[in-house]
């Protein structure tokens, strides 16, 4: 049995009276990102991350989460341990 493991990867708040979610991402973490995380496709590396909103605002007011989900085998009476920057 396999299940997603997620790599959080950052942070962000919907633009006033637009649909569009600003994010913020450290240098530090696209450095990994572009290090570990892309996907290959025909010859041409992908950056495939999710955006989810929260269901509270943080304790700085952003509202939105970023991450990038990954399939792993999940371990054998356990769940899969998940990553935060």
């Amino acid at each position: 049995m396999s299940q997603f493991e997620k790599t959080y990867i950052g942070k962000g708040t919907q633009v006033k009276d637009l649909n569009i979610i600003r994010l913020s991402i450290s240098k530090e973490t696209l450095e990994e990102i572009l290090k570990d995380h892309m996907v290959d496709y025909d010859g041409k590396e992908y950056l495939v991350f999710e955006v989810a909103s929260l269901k509270e605002p943080d304790q700085f007011g952003k509202t939105h989460t970023a991450y990038i989900s990954k399939k792993v085998a999940a371990p054998k009476g356990g769940k899969a341990r998940k990553s935060k920057p």
